[in-house]
């Protein structure tokens, strides 16, 4: 028997790997003879590059500014796929809301520039195939702080050239591209992305995901207004009109520039995800899946793992079992086979989500449910 555990983070609990081998355990305790094949997963948001990290691949560590211009660390991680190495970069690391204080949440300070000094970093190593993935971000510049670190200048309208130490968005009249990164024009980049929401417009960037963000309503109203004008200057420099490519507004107008600037192609996270770990070639030889999150819900139809997991699964006749932290119960989760909660009784929070019980629960599910397969 070959049994394929893909589970997604348990999140603020445990890795992605570490659900698998609390599986994985499980599976042992009850089936020693069955061929367990550990295949952690993820959504394409945060934590995608620590889920990439358990398979082969390179770390690479740089100092970058996070939003507000402050120096930090940011990892992104360099892998073998179909004969290239591709860099995978979570632009959470360098432009996340949690980089940023609650009271420092000024949309009109906080910019991408990180997110490009990581872009520029892989570039200057060799890479030249790049998946940026998208969520999590602090930002609504429209992309431009990333790209000002990848040699674009931005004008206003007097022709003078714009700080790097704020969100220019909304003063942008021009663009002057004679100092961009030449290797860029070798690169291909893959946008790692699970919405549809346009650049601007009430149903894009600043209306959508500004408020999370420290955006008042008087503020969403400016930087959509930003959105419009910088999409047109986009159009007018390079050609491309992002007004509707679907995701152009997702992470603050950071698809849009990926998208219009760098030609970059939209892909929902977890197919890009599943292709990187090679999930598909695993689960076709397979008579089982486990798979899991740390919430089942209705959420968990929209692009995220347990499903994903077993729509593929689906293809080859294959059940498949997603165990939860929490289960809501009113959800129809087809087409997965069936769904387990990890809890044994009542308990608190801060119980349920401590590693050690919670790797504890996964493994005594695990040994009780593949005892009905055997």
């Amino acid at each position: 028997m070959k049994i394929v555990v893909a589970p997604d983070s348990f999140k603020e609990s445990l890795s992605a790997f570490d659900v698998a081998k609390a599986m994985e355990e499980g599976v042992k305790a009850r089936a020693p003879e069955a061929i367990v094949k550990l295949v952690p997963m993820a959504d394409g948001g945060e934590g995608t590059v620590d889920t990439l990290s358990a398979y082969k691949k390179d770390a690479h560590t740089v100092h970058v500014k996070n939003p507000l211009g402050r120096k930090v660390e940011a990892t992104y991680i360099t892998l073998p796929y179909k004969g290239k190495d591709v860099a995978v970069i979570e632009c959470a690391a360098s432009t996340g809301i949690d980089l940023v204080p609650r009271k420092e949440r000024d949309p009109f300070l906080l910019n991408s520039y990180g997110l490009g000094e990581q872009i520029a970093h892989a570039v200057e190593q060799g890479i030249r195939h790049i998946v940026v993935t998208l969520g999590g971000s602090a930002t609504t510049d429209g992309g431009t702080g990333m790209l000002q670190a990848l040699g674009y200048r931005f004008l206003d309208e007097a022709g003078e050239e714009l700080s790097m130490d704020r969100n220019v968005l909304c003063d942008v009249a021009s663009i002057d591209g004679s100092g961009v990164l030449e290797e860029l024009e070798e690169c291909t980049f893959t946008i790692a992305c699970d919405v549809s929401n346009p650049f601007y417009g009430k149903n894009g960037a600043a209306f959508v995901y500004g408020p999370q963000k420290g955006a008042t309503s008087l503020d969403v109203e400016q930087l959509d207004a930003g959105l419009r004008q910088f999409a047109e200057v986009t159009r007018e420099h390079t050609g491309s009109d992002i007004t509707h490519v679907p995701g152009a507004g997702a992470a603050g107008g950071l698809g849009g520039a990926l998208a219009g600037f760098l030609q970059g192609q939209m892909q929902p996270g977890f197919e890009l995800v599943a292709d990187l770990t090679g999930l598909e070639e695993e689960l076709r030889e397979a008579d089982l899946v486990f798979t899991g999150e740390g919430k089942l819900d209705s959420q968990s139809m929209n692009g995220k793992v347990p499903i994903g997991v077993a729509k593929t699964a689906e293809k080859y006749g294959i059940p498949s079992v997603a165990f939860g932290g929490s289960v809501e119960t009113e959800c129809d989760y087809s087409p997965l086979s069936a769904v387990f909660s990890i809890q044994h009784g009542p308990g608190t929070l801060e119980e349920a989500m401590d590693a050690d019980n919670a790797s504890r629960n996964i493994s005594f599910l695990a040994k009780q449910v593949v005892g009905l397969f055997m």
